[in-house]
């Protein structure tokens, strides 16, 4: 049965399995297998579609992927939600108009098109637009791979979009296969040769302390009741919603903690200005000496007050290495991971804030993107959540230790720390800012060339009318 065959609603009925597959493809589901069948079946529902349809199909499956799988974002913003998951599911509307606009392309034309496409609208949904949303790419379905450090996490997605467009020939699809199998291999080698993941010689011995709206003294009794390897403890994210230092008092008894149990210490806290008005929402690292360094949260969280944003990523430099502190929001995107390992941090310690209101789906979903970050710069990254989910996640993705969501306790383990940088924090992290500007320039064109069909369409369309008038005239 040819593709052109399928009447609409069956069509509708596709993009809406679809996207409720896609959104099975994700925590708390799971099943990532299922982002396959996602995706090729909403590009096989596109094919000959265009205009208004193509659209409707795109925002179908945007509204049946997004509303399923964020269904918690009603429990923060009420009806809001539904506005939110329209502007969500407007991306892949997006992308199903411009498959429209080309739908005269054929073969590898394509199969490269759509995948530059799709990977230019996510990027711009999860790292460009206002309203920015980094979860549910394709690449995070996928998760933790092999190619992570090379070309990141939209660039995978951009590699399975690819995949699940190749024209269906068998020589196509040898050919395809090939190419895959040599470069996973090939990323497997490049991981085998940096070495092995743990290092003895560079261990450290490190703690989460998972708690929600309590105290600082129930902070300190569960850091004092830790084993006394422990060399690093981490507070999640404002564990401390007020300005720390300017409290003398509870200052003292943070240092005096430190040397009592000779570790370092990285806590959620605030910094506020001299005239009280502004503030910001950091993570403050400390030892028995005093504060060592600080880092201010860049991605603050959209329509929460979460104080003013940072623009520096740069690691704090203790006892037991450098160490960068994203906080929360901020290891949900691409960029302040591998600025700060960038910059010299050997590895990664984020405190994070997920209220127990958010529900541990929430939880579950955000858990995913730090392993992703992990990966990409192959870092430990060690975070602690107020409710769920602290997790210590080695330099491949893999979770060493976890503590689960809605659960209040602490968390060991024992992480590395790394020197070198891999591709992608190089020069890898440019393969979604290359796509996007190849999509560009391929959607520029698609509407040209659409405006100039519809013009000569309109001026052939006069030119008839004219015809007939003048041949009515006597």
């Amino acid at each position: 049965m040819r593709v052109t065959s399928f009447s609409f609603p069956l069509r509708c009925l596709i993009a809406v399995l679809c996207g409720a597959a896609y959104a099975g493809a994700f925590p708390p589901v799971g099943w990532r297998w299922l982002v396959v069948p996602a995706v090729f079946g909403l590009i096989f529902s596109l094919r000959g579609m265009h205009g208004s349809r193509a659209r409707a199909l795109g925002f179908l499956f945007g509204m049946t992927a997004f509303g399923l799988s964020l269904s918690w974002l009603w429990n923060l913003f009420g009806a809001m939600a539904i506005v939110l998951w329209i502007v969500l599911a407007a991306f892949p509307a997006l992308f199903a108009h411009m498959q429209g606009l080309a739908r005269h392309l054929t073969g590898w034309k394509f199969t490269v098109f759509t995948a530059l496409n799709w990977a230019g609208w996510e990027f711009i949904r999860a790292e460009i637009f206002p309203l920015k949303f980094p979860w549910m790419t394709v690449g995070l379905a996928v998760g933790p791979n092999a190619l992570l450090p090379w070309i990141g996490v939209y660039g995978v997605g951009m590699l399975v979009v690819f995949f699940l467009a190749v024209p269906w020939r068998f020589r196509a699809i040898y050919a395809s296969a090939g190419i895959a199998i040599v470069g996973y291999a090939a990323a497997l080698l490049f991981l085998s040769a940096a070495g092995p993941i743990d290092k003895l010689s560079d261990s450290l011995p490190i703690a989460a302390v998972q708690l929600e709206n309590t105290t600082m003294d129930k902070y300190m009794a569960a850091t004092r009741a830790l084993p006394p390897e422990i060399r690093y403890v981490v507070w999640p994210e404002y564990a401390l919603p007020y300005d720390i230092r300017k409290n003398e008092r509870e200052w003292r008894q943070l240092v005096d903690l430190c040397a009592e149990r000779d570790i370092t210490l990285t806590v959620g806290t605030q910094s506020h200005a001299a005239d009280g008005e502004s503030w910001r929402n950091i993570a403050l690292t400390l030892d028995a000496s005093g504060a060592l360094g600080e880092h201010n949260k860049i991605h603050t969280v959209h329509m929460f007050a979460d104080g003013t944003p940072g623009t520096e990523a740069k690691p704090v430099t203790t006892a037991h290495g450098r160490v960068g502190t994203p906080i929360c929001f901020d290891c949900d995107y691409e960029g302040v991971i591998r600025r700060m390992t960038a910059a010299g941090a050997q590895f990664i310690a984020a405190p994070v804030m997920d209220a127990r209101s958010w529900s541990a789906r929430q939880h579950d979903q955000h858990a995913e993107l730090f392993r992703i970050r992990a990966a990409e710069n192959h870092r430990w990254v060690f975070a602690c959540a107020t409710s769920g989910i602290s997790q210590s996640i080695d330099p491949s993705g893999k979770v060493h230790a976890r503590l689960g969501a809605m659960e209040q306790g602490v968390i060991t383990s024992v992480i590395g720390k790394w020197e070198y940088l891999t591709p992608y924090t190089r020069f890898g992290w440019l393969t979604p800012w290359v796509a996007l500007a190849l999509a560009a320039v391929c959607w520029v064109g698609l509407v040209v060339k659409a405006v100039r069909e519809k013009m000569e369409e309109l001026r052939m369309k006069s030119a008839e009318k004219q015809r007939l008038k003048d041949a009515m005239q006597p």
